[in-house]
């Protein structure tokens, strides 16, 4: 690879040719430079809203203890351990690894169906995860038999997983283009959600109370285990995506420029949908509907780096990661004692962004 630094701009002072392709490829690095500060600046961020989320609480502790803790357990007794590690660092965590999860399967969908509204919550995917939790809570019901205490996650993630299956299923029929789709995932979302009324119509009120708390989004069920499973995915989903970041480029410029430079689109959709069924399900498996950051997170990275999928995979997952984690943050110091569900706080974040994006959509299709 030539290092343009070694290369004297002189070497090109006779042909024009020559000026032009190092103007370009100096311009090429530089952007290119500019984005990976980028990168690295929110990866920052993110480990900064981390440590706060961690020290933020009904006690606050200074960063100092926060830190001494993180780096040795046995340093300030065995409350704050407990404190720190068994509670606020599983909570922290999750909302990074969560938060990513939504906006990798966000920026996939995007890609994917071509359309900047696509994400888990819109097509239906937290719907289906929701019956599938109240079923649970309200009749005991799995789908894949009694597994106690991890029957409503589980029963969330078939149901979930199943939702996208569906959506994949349906992208392999001949003539059913993005737009079918779409539409097909918002008929998802309301027959599942007049389902879990009618759920939610014939339970208790111990029973109805946890349907409710598992909709609205919490992140207080976060467990060592769960980041786990949640970080295992990651990094097995993530570099296979960054493996295909070409083919999905070549694919935001059209299937039919796409196809002329070899791409194999059915391959490329099924295997990409399978990725965004395993992020999507398994995140809202494990913090419960959670909407807007597989929109939101997209929307800022493709507004900051472009159609790039190089870049514009890893920073939605990490702008998915800094929106959850401040999230989790605003959820315990709006009110001093009391920590509010995260998927309020997302709610009322995402909504704004996802009119914005419709009416610029609109202006864009008049002109």
């Amino acid at each position: 690879m030539i290092n343009l630094k070694e290369v004297s701009k002189a070497d090109f002072d006779n042909d024009n040719t020559g000026q032009a392709v190092f103007a370009s490829a100096y311009q090429y690095q530089k952007r290119a430079s500019k984005k990976n500060q980028l990168l690295v600046f929110i990866t920052l961020l993110v480990v900064l809203c981390l440590i706060l989320d961690v020290s933020i609480g009904p006690s606050n502790f200074p960063l100092s203890t926060v830190l001494t803790v993180l780096m040795d357990k046995d340093a300030m007794g065995v409350k704050l351990e407990v404190i720190i590690w068994d509670y606020r660092l599983p909570i922290a965590v999750t909302a990074v690894i969560v938060g990513a999860m939504l906006g990798v399967a966000g920026a996939l969908m995007q890609t994917l169906l071509n359309n900047p509204l696509a994400e888990p919550f819109t097509l239906g995917v937290s719907s289906a995860a929701s019956f599938g939790a109240a079923l649970a809570i309200v009749t005991g019901i799995g789908l894949v038999g009694n597994i106690g205490s991890l029957l409503v996650t589980i029963n969330a993630f078939v149901f979930a997983l199943s939702t996208c299956m569906l959506l994949l299923l349906l992208m392999r029929l001949k003539g059913i283009g993005t737009q079918a789709i779409i539409l097909f995932g918002i008929a998802i979302f309301f027959a599942f959600n007049a389902m879990l009324a009618m759920m939610e119509y014939g339970a208790s009120e111990t029973e109805l109370q946890r349907i409710v708390f598992w909709m609205l989004g919490s992140l207080g069920r976060a467990s060592w285990l769960q980041i786990a499973w949640g970080s295992t995915l990651l990094v097995v989903v993530l570099p296979f995506c960054m493996s295909r970041t070409w083919r999905l480029t070549a694919l935001r410029l059209g299937e039919e420029s796409a196809m002329s430079m070899g791409v194999n689109i059915p391959r490329l959709r099924i295997e990409i949908l399978v990725c965004i069924s395993l992020l999507a399900a398994t995140a809202v498996a494990f913090v419960g509907t959670i909407g807007f950051v597989g929109l939101v997170g997209p929307h800022i990275a493709r507004l900051l780096v472009g159609e790039d999928q190089r870049y514009f995979i890893p920073l939605s997952a990490l702008l998915g990661a800094l929106m959850l984690s401040v999230t989790s943050i605003v959820s315990k110091t709006i009110t001093p004692g009391i920590i509010y569900p995260i998927g309020i706080i997302t709610a009322l974040i995402g909504v704004p962004v996802f009119l914005a994006i419709i009416l610029k959509h609109s202006k864009e299709r008049s002109v």
